[in-house]
């Protein structure tokens, strides 16, 4: 997320004025933060189970949860708010920050939209610290239409419009590759679609590839801001996850992809997903 103060450089030559790469002393200020997936609140929305909960998600490193909720959480969205202002409170005071997290690929059809905007509608006033839409293409079919990609960009700019909270993606890295010739370009429509950090879905138990990969995004588009998801899930290629390594040793990963790519202005690690993460 990049701003310039224009009023601050009005003595400046007008082509200095235009957005520049992020410069590395700018990159390493920035916060790097470790982040997990957690599809099922249910845990973190019960008062008997909400601290031990907290407390195992800072034990494991975590200073950052995206949040999912149930079609029955959200039937019951009177007890549900309540529930969750509750954790908001206590999830702050722990240090931690809550993303809403949605992701059903229906929404992506022009006729299912609007259950997503109607839905942000009703949770507004809750202080989540951004929207993390989860929205596959690959998962209404594959080989994808180009039409799915604008389908894409056109819910992300309904959403975003609709939102109270930045909206930021999950996303498989291959569109961030070079843009096919005839094929909607999915990163250069993201900004004016309202969505400026992406978390690139690199599964692989290959560190070396996953960083290389993200570099060579970073430095194809400046103007988004990334960070890196990977995966413990079991039922994955052992290629694939992370599955079956200890908490040490996803910290220590973690620290190493740190010093490789917060230089780059990749703000951090996403795991997919709580639920599998080790627990010490």
């Amino acid at each position: 997320m990049r701003s310039i103060i224009l009023a601050a450089s009005l003595w400046m030559p007008t082509v200095l004025l235009a957005v520049q790469p992020m410069t590395l002393e700018a990159a390493q200020a920035q916060k790097w933060s470790q982040a997990s997936y957690v599809w099922d609140s249910e845990v973190l929305l019960d008062p008997d189970h909400r601290a031990a909960e907290l407390t195992a998600l800072r034990r494991a490193g975590m200073d950052k949860i995206y949040l999912g909720l149930k079609g029955a959480q959200l039937e019951d969205l009177a007890t549900t708010r309540q529930r969750l202002e509750q954790l908001l409170q206590e999830a702050a005071g722990e240090g931690l920050q809550v993303s809403l997290l949605l992701g059903d690929p229906e929404w992506m059809k022009p006729q299912e939209r609007h259950q997503l905007t109607e839905l942000l509608d009703k949770l507004k006033g809750l202080s989540f610290t951004s929207l993390h839409l989860d929205l596959e293409v690959e998962q209404l079919g594959v080989p994808v239409p180009d039409q799915r990609l604008k389908d894409l960009l056109d819910t992300l700019r309904a959403a975003s419009r609709e939102s109270p909270w930045p909206v930021e993606i999950s996303s498989h890295h291959r569109w961030f590759a070079e843009t096919k010739p005839g094929q909607t370009c999915v990163p250069c429509g993201l900004p004016a679609a309202g969505v400026r950090q992406v978390s690139l879905m690199i599964y692989t138990r290959n560190p070396k590839n996953s960083a290389r990969m993200a570099e060579q995004i970073a430095r194809r588009w400046p103007e988004l801001q990334f960070r890196l998801a990977q995966s413990t899930e079991p039922q994955l290629d052992a290629t694939e996850s992370w599955a079956g390594a200890s908490t040490e040793q996803l910290q220590h990963q973690s620290s190493v992809w740190r010093e490789q790519l917060q230089p780059l202005g990749i703000a951090g690690i996403d795991w997919q997903a709580w639920r599998d993460f080790p627990k010490r």
